[in-house]
């Protein structure tokens, strides 16, 4: 069934791509409107266009629209298949292409509470070693919430959180003769179950974008 679009909000969606760089391109029209008018709603705005109009006189609405907007969704190796291939294909064939004491910068962006960050430094402290990678490894992660970067900061997450964390360790391990997993020993992620577990990779660094 075709979507219905209204000019209004697709004006809307263009400003915020031009003036604040999101692109909804990719998202729902039925659930963007849905999450625009609550927002609406509590400022009473009867239309998206005064909508806009508000947002223009009122720069400090951004971020309780995008706490709505934006859901972050994330977890420890999230999306197995692609952390594999990373780690056994990507990052192997650019570390050959660099001098082993040449600095590494990543980026995570819309990094939201820190896990695919910690992920990131975890896999590069398995391929390069935990020596190098202090050296070595600088990451930058940045959201546009602040919310999430807090966390991230603050980088204290529970069991439950790190249990993926745990399980990529065991098959990862189960086909070596090594004793530990780097992954686990990083993020302090031997705690037993309902515990919060401190992960404070080296490095890592939290930047408000």
């Amino acid at each position: 069934m075709t979507q219905i679009v209204d000019p209004d909000l697709e004006t809307l969606l263009e400003f915020l791509k031009r003036t604040r760089g999101l692109d909804f391109t990719g998202y729902k029209r039925s659930s963007l409107e849905r999450r625009f008018r609550r927002r609406m709603e509590i400022v009473e705005c009867e239309n998206f266009s005064d909508y806009l109009d508000y947002l223009e006189v009122h720069p400090d609405e951004y971020v309780q629209l995008f706490e709505v907007l934006l859901i972050n969704v994330t977890e420890f190796f999230r999306d197995p298949p692609a952390w594999e291939h990373l780690a056994q294909d990507v990052l192997p064939a650019m570390l050959a292409a660099k001098d082993e004491h040449e600095p590494l910068r990543i980026w995570s962006a819309g990094c939201a509470g820190g896990q695919e960050a910690y992920t990131i430094a975890m896999v590069l402290a398995e391929l390069i070693g935990d020596e190098a990678y202090r050296e070595r490894v600088k990451i930058y992660a940045t959201d546009i919430d602040e919310d999430a970067l807090s966390e991230a900061r603050l980088a204290v997450y529970s069991a439950k959180q790190v249990e993926s964390s745990l399980k990529r360790c065991a098959r990862s391990t189960s086909s070596r003769s090594s004793s530990g997993c780097r992954s686990a020993r990083i993020c302090g992620a031997r705690s037993s179950s309902g515990a919060t577990t401190s992960c404070r990779t080296p490095r890592f660094r939290a930047l408000t974008c």
